[in-house]
Parts: C-alpha cells; sequence; structure tokens
C-alpha cells in the first residue's frame, strides 16, 4: 500500500507515529498483522540513536499515548499520521468502529477538518481493494469490499 507522501520523519515524529499506531491497535488488542506493520514500519524508520524496536513498543509511554502532544503538528505529518493508524486499523482485515474513533481522535487532536479524514479513509479503504481486485475469485473481493464499507 503507497497511501504515504514522501517525507522525512524526525525521529521525535518517528516515535509519536509509533505510539500512535500502537494506541490504535490496543484499541481492540493487538492483533499480530498490527504488530508486524507498527514493527515493521519502525524498524525501517530508525535511526541508529533511536530506541530498540522492542523497547519502544513496550515503553510505557505507548500504552498512555496522549493525542495532545500532537496539537500543531505539520499538515504532512498529520496527513502521514492518519493514514498509517487507518492502515494500522485495517492491518487485521477490518477497521472496528472503536478503531476508527480512535483514529478520528487523533485527527481531531492534529487540527484534521472531517472531509479530509473521510477522504484518507476512502483513500486507505481504495488502497486495500485495489490490492485484492487482481484476485480470481470475484465473490471473496466483493465480500471484502462490503466489510472495508
Amino acid at each position: 500500500m503507497h497511501a504515504m507522501p514522501d517525507q522525512n520523519l524526525s525521529s521525535q515524529q518517528v516515535i509519536q507515529l509509533t505510539h500512535a499506531m500502537l494506541s490504535v491497535a490496543m484499541v481492540d488488542g493487538i492483533h499480530p498483522a498490527e504488530a508486524a506493520l507498527i514493527g515493521q514500519f519502525y524498524e525501517s524508520s530508525r535511526s541508529p540513536d533511536m530506541p530498540s524496536t522492542a523497547s519502544v513498543l513496550a515503553s510505557p509511554e505507548a500504552k498512555a499515548f496522549d493525542a495532545a502532544t500532537l496539537a500543531g503538528s505539520p499538515a504532512d505529518f498529520a496527513d502521514t499520521l492518519v493514514l498509517m493508524c487507518l492502515m494500522c486499523g485495517y492491518a487485521d482485515g477490518r477497521l472496528s468502529q472503536p478503531e476508527r474513533d480512535r483514529v478520528q481522535a487523533l485527527a481531531n487532536a492534529v487540527g484534521m477538518e472531517a472531509a479530509r479524514f473521510e477522504s484518507h479513509l476512502a483513500q486507505v479503504r481504495d488502497e486495500l481493494v485495489g490490492a485484492l481486485s487482481h484476485l480470481p475469485d470475484a465473490g471473496s473481493v466483493a465480500a471484502v469490499v462490503r466489510e472495508l464499507g
């Protein structure tokens, strides 16, 4: 899935994104696919001077992530935050209502307008459907599309 614009993230932004994604995953219990996505993101984004992936994933800050720390974030970071958190929510195959509510709260914390949030949600859904559209079993793809909607 290529939903994010390219940007250089600071170490602090990488950690904030990781904690935000974890806060979404923890809403209904971390699924292995969510953990894998979060770990892969952090590991591929971390610089040598940053804490290890295991220590960030297990840190108390991850469990008590405060969305208010995101206030004043630049628009490109806000877009990346919402897109990554939506992808994390969908990583287990379904974005639950509590996960969606959590991502919406994060979007609100960065001052994102509702229409922009809905646009990002549609973009992530479209990317997921596009990733499945090559499958020969149209019935299964249609069932997944109904589930995403």
